[in-house]
């Protein structure tokens, strides 16, 4: 105990030394501790981006899952009479029967949404592709990439920094008939699933 009180007294410069060496080890604990916490703040802020892009993904996905799909586009035809003159004998109308066309109409209201559009606009025997962005008030920004197989099948991808997600509609179409007085053919989108992709 005398001897490190000796040498802290002592002019030979051995104290400077190790003062010198403790305020060196002290810089590097220091240095340490900065650099660690430095680390810590980019993580957090990463794992908020990367929280941030999955929230936006995930509710991209829903609402499309949850809203699209839902619209039943019939077309075919039915059996119709109509008058083609009149007989100058008897004076009655002279009438003719037969299968018309129907206009295409879709269930609920006229506006259909990106399925019937996309399935009208190819009449379902080519392949369809459209890409759009989604943006919001402090959300990221979602890439939608939509494309449609000939026959309606379709999937939506939606994609946001390192994170994706697809909701695939499965197509159908079933046949309505009562072979009198109506034909119908009436395609509609159903079970609608999401897969997680990349993230």
């Amino acid at each position: 105990m005398r001897s490190i009180r000796n040498k802290l007294k002592s002019e030979r410069g051995a104290s400077f030394i190790i003062a010198l060496l403790f305020f060196l080890i002290c810089i590097t604990m220091g240095s340490l501790i900065l650099t660690a916490a430095t680390a810590n703040a980019v993580k957090v802020k990463d794992r908020y981006k990367e929280q941030q892009d999955y929230l936006a993904v995930a509710s991209a996905a829903r609402l499309a899952k949850d809203s699209l799909g839902k619209y039943v586009y019939t077309e075919g035809k039915t059996w119709q009479s109509w008058q083609t003159g009149i007989d100058p004998a008897t004076g009655l109308p002279i009438m003719e029967s037969g299968w018309r066309n129907i206009t295409p109409f879709l269930s609920s209201d006229k506006q259909g949404d990106i399925l019937t559009d996309a399935y009208i606009d190819t009449g379902s025997t080519a392949d369809y592709s459209d890409n759009f962005m989604i943006r919001a008030d402090e959300m990221p920004d979602v890439t939608a990439e939509f494309k449609m197989k000939a026959g309606g099948d379709a999937t939506l991808e939606f994609t946001a920094g390192n994170y994706s997600m697809t909701v695939s509609y499965t197509c159908r179409t079933s046949h309505v008939t009562d072979h009198k007085t109506y034909d119908y053919y009436k395609t509609s989108w159903g079970g609608a699933k999401i897969t997680k992709g990349a993230g």
